[in-house]
């Protein structure tokens, strides 16, 4: 459980300094009106993600765990030519390994991808702040930046987790600043690399944005014949391998609305189902439908953020094979338009939740993964009523946000001055 403890510890640090940070949060914001952009995300950047790297894996020597392996075993073997879905099993979209390989060109080692992981972070927060800068203020953005990498739901799950989730609201809101610039032609080839680099589960942000895109025939097309091209490409080279990704969708884990209502019911729901992996899913894409149409008229990132927020949100307890490191998913748009940081019950319920969130996988994980199917299953061992009190936790808590997130109707304003 050291692993626990050590991200327990760094979480509780990394609350205190946000803590202190949002206390000082008038002065802070005053001395940023005065700074250069690139130099204080350059700085925080560096001293947030880099140096916490250093220390992690370079002066204090551990080696990367977790997902971090499985990432190894798909860039080290992509790196060397062999073929996605044929050669290795891969649960992402077909590029993302060649994306991982290209960068273990420069340095063949495990902790390449911890530190890719970190580099995408900070691209995605680069991209962010290009998304926002005409609705807030240059010192505003600044410091929801400051914020962003401090929160345990980034960097922990950055630099201790290596989790990759966070580069599908990269591409999203690079897609969206492509088409400031070139069009719907350039939106769409965006999010088609989006969906071919990334998760299949970034294809689910694709049914609102179509619903609510005006130009919806020059949008479909550049993504239809990549993803036809894509599709035909697959087939001739690995057959049906290409649908690995979809097996994600079969894998148990928690937590999630699933693992805490079953020991509830006696393991009467049918846990492991196909037909709730259906549910999530149109659950999932109604809720990102509707947030998306009720929200149609509103600046698109605003409308983005909620939608995200919700949508993904929902996906983290809807679907049985999501897990809490999906926070990081979403913590970015929560943190620059959805969280209101001048309301202290949700800054306290975030903190909780980030907490919570980072916990969860490692602990349950070092716990064999269980699955209660009773009542007395989770009050058999201390440590599983602990892990069953942080999963309703997180449930709660994702809940709560997506609570946040979601328009009540399509009147509703959204101000400026979070």
């Amino acid at each position: 459980m050291s692993v626990v403890l050590a991200k327990l510890i760094i979480s509780l640090g990394c609350i205190l300094l946000v803590g202190i940070v949002l206390y000082f949060r008038s002065p802070i914001t005053a001395g940023l009106k005065t700074k250069p952009v690139a130099g204080v995300l350059g700085v925080s950047w560096l001293l947030l993600r880099v140096f916490p790297f250093l220390v992690i894996y370079l002066w204090a020597n551990q080696e990367p765990t977790s997902d971090v392996n499985g990432f190894w075993d798909e860039g080290s073997k992509a790196s060397m030519g062999q073929m996605v879905y044929r050669d290795f099993w891969s649960p992402y979209s077909p590029l993302y390994a060649y994306f991982l390989g290209i960068w273990l060109k420069i340095w063949y080692n495990p902790r390449m991808i911890v530190l890719t992981m970190a580099l995408m972070d900070g691209v995605a927060l680069v991209l962010t702040y290009l998304f926002y800068k005409d609705r807030y203020s240059k010192e505003d953005l600044l410091f929801k930046a400051l914020l962003y990498l401090l929160l345990p739901g980034s960097l922990v799950l950055c630099v201790v987790g290596a989790q990759e989730d966070i580069w599908m609201w990269l591409f999203v809101v690079l897609a969206f600043l492509v088409r400031k610039r070139w069009g719907v032609i350039g939106y769409s080839l965006v999010m088609a690399l989006g969906v071919l680099t990334t998760k299949a589960i970034f294809g689910l942000a694709l049914f609102p944005l179509f619903l609510i895109e005006k130009e919806k025939i020059r949008f479909l097309i550049p993504i239809s014949l990549i993803g036809a091209l894509s599709v035909a490409i697959l087939y001739h080279l690995v057959k049906l391998e290409f649908l690995q990704p979809l097996d994600e969708a079969n894998v148990l884990r928690a937590p999630n609305l699933l693992s805490v209502i079953n020991p509830w019911t006696f393991d009467s729901i049918g846990t492991g189902a196909k037909v709730w992996n259906w549910l999530g899913l149109v659950a999932t894409i109604s809720v990102g439908c509707l947030t998306a149409w009720r929200m149609r008229n509103q600046p698109i990132n605003v409308m983005l953020a909620h939608l995200w927020v919700a949508m993904y949100g929902l996906m983290m307890i809807a679907q049985q094979s999501a897990y809490s490191n999906y926070l990081f998913l979403f913590l970015l748009p929560l943190v620059f338009e959805v969280m209101d940081w001048t309301n202290l019950r949700q800054v306290i319920l975030l903190f909780v939740f980030n907490v919570l969130s980072v916990i969860h996988p490692s602990y349950w994980w070092r716990m064999g993964m269980p699955n209660y199917a009773t009542p007395a299953d989770i009050f058999s061992l201390q440590a599983r009523t602990i892990d069953y009190v942080i999963q309703v936790g997180v449930v709660v808590l994702t809940g709560y946000f997506i609570n946040v997130a979601f328009p009540r109707s399509e009147k509703k304003k959204y101000s400026t001055a979070q």
